[in-house]
């Protein structure tokens, strides 16, 4: 598998900074939806998830649409740390990481429970840019876009580095959550 090997350099597009909590954490409203999209393959794909077959509930990078799985939802649990849901399946299904297998460090939406592969850290970057990490793997692997193959525009978690299919961007959907 191929992941994003284009190496991020300085003077990047300026893009919509949601807000800083300081250096380390960005806030997100979670009374509203965001489009989340990669420096990578730019703002006309975003994340969404699929409906149906062997990869049900897992996540792609999709052109961007008037989907509600590409509407996300950042539910903060106070600690730093947010659960993430989409308007396409609701608050009951939750951003978590396969440990193991095929998909092994790959997301997909699973029924909201207390284990730390469904608490994402939003981590600001430059030019308004963020990271998304888990608690499960830690600080050190980052959501990242697989290039090329039967996976492509899937992400994944990899070791963190700047890769630009690392740097995301949390765009406002306009759309206010339950």
């Amino acid at each position: 598998m191929n992941f994003t090997t284009r190496r991020v350099g300085v003077g990047l597009a300026a893009a919509l900074i949601i807000g800083s909590g300081g250096t380390a954490a960005a806030q997100v409203a979670s009374s509203e939806f965001y489009r989340l999209s990669t420096m990578f393959r730019g703002p006309s794909l975003a994340l969404d998830v699929f409906n149906g077959g062997p990869q049900d509930n897992m996540t792609h990078l999709a052109p961007v649409g008037n989907f509600s799985g590409q509407f996300w939802r950042f539910r903060p649990t106070g600690d730093g740390w947010h659960r993430l849901t989409t308007q396409f399946r609701g608050d009951r299904l939750c951003l978590d990481v396969f440990n193991g297998g095929a998909f092994n460090d790959m997301p997909h939406l699973a029924p909201c429970a207390n284990v730390t592969g469904q608490f994402w850290r939003v981590s600001v970057e430059k030019e308004g840019f963020f990271r998304l990490t888990t608690k499960f793997r830690g600080s050190q692997m980052c959501l990242d876009v697989i290039n090329g193959g039967p996976q492509n525009d899937q992400p994944r978690l990899e070791p963190c580095g700047d890769f630009s299919g690392q740097y995301w961007r949390i765009a406002p959907t306009g759309r206010a959550a339950p």
